[in-house]
């Protein structure tokens, strides 16, 4: 277990956006993209970018292989143009995708934004074939041993969880990857160091994440030491002190309909009223939900200054 949460954790989080040239080789082809400035003609993008300049934005995009064939375009709002178009392409294990970033305002750095816009294509030898659904709030690629995946990292408040998105070759579809039992769990952002804890009391802790199942008591001490299994520093472990580890955390996730985009764009979603976190503590191991109960193993709210 401990290793596929360490894989998914470090793998999980390589930023969207990489180093693009003029042309993009991609599944035996070659791609370039064509943009259209506002009151301009179309032509072929320098970098395998085009931005927003002082004339205007980009009115409409277009991907065209090395013939010259067109393969995939976009006409932009006549209210609403592109600020940011971007191609790339991203290989693993064997599997590859080719994707084209947009944005419709001047972001387009750094982790998830609901404006980024992205495209995902399967490069056959054919040509690009797109997978659906295109999606916005991802923030990057996971380096799978099977694969490529796409990484969706929420921050709970509490804590931080990543759930992956899996790409359905045969059905060129892009869907919630089945059977994730556990997400990897992630230390809100600043608070990656392991620290005590005054809270104590009883926590009550399931077997799995599922509250029919026949809960265990275990008693939190005063003084115990909260960690997060990333962190491998042995100082940060006494043995003198009750330590409760921070595992894995889980939650009912969805594919669906994004919130004030155009129809058929999907961003993931989760169940915050079902969130579960999974822990360790006196060599027991189990699940724990409710912010009371996150808050008794000594977890604070990320924007908290207790």
């Amino acid at each position: 277990m401990f290793a596929s949460l360490i894989l998914l954790t470090l793998l999980s989080r390589v930023s969207v956006q990489s180093p693009s040239s003029a042309t993009v080789r991609s599944g035996g082809h070659s791609y370039d993209l064509f943009c259209t400035q506002e009151g301009e003609v179309i032509r072929p993008s320098e970098t395998g970018l085009c931005e927003k300049t002082e004339s205007g934005g980009v009115e409409r995009f277009e991907i065209r292989n090395e013939d010259g064939e067109l393969q995939f375009f976009q006409d932009a709002p006549a209210v609403n143009p592109f600020s940011y178009v971007g191609i790339f392409s991203v290989a693993n294990a064997g599997r590859e995708i080719f994707y084209v970033d947009t944005s419709h305002n001047d972001f387009h750095g750094g982790g998830p934004n609901p404006a980024h816009l992205i495209y995902y294509f399967d490069p056959t030898p054919s040509g690009l074939v797109a997978f659906n659904p295109p999606l916005v709030g991802v923030d990057g690629f996971a380096h799978l041993a099977n694969g490529l995946a796409l990484s969706r990292t929420f921050n709970a408040g509490f804590f931080q969880f990543s759930v992956l998105l899996d790409f359905d070759v045969a059905a060129h579809r892009i869907e919630i990857m089945p059977d994730q039992i556990a997400f990897s769990a992630l230390p809100p952002p600043g608070r990656d160091k392991s620290g005590p804890s005054s809270a104590s009391g009883v926590l009550k802790i399931y077997n799995g994440h599922d509250s029919g199942t026949p809960p265990m008591d275990i008693r939190i001490q005063p003084g115990h030491l909260v960690t997060w299994w990333q962190s491998l520093n042995p100082i940060e472990r006494p043995i003198s002190s009750q330590v409760v580890t921070i595992l894995a955390a889980w939650a009912p996730a969805s594919l669906r309909q994004a919130d004030n985009a155009a129809e058929g764009v999907r961003m993931v979603y989760y169940d915050w009223n079902n969130l579960w976190l999974q822990i360790q503590v006196d060599g027991r191991t189990g699940w724990i939900r409710g912010t009371s109960s996150y808050r008794l193993v000594g977890l604070v709210m990320a924007d908290s200054q207790h």
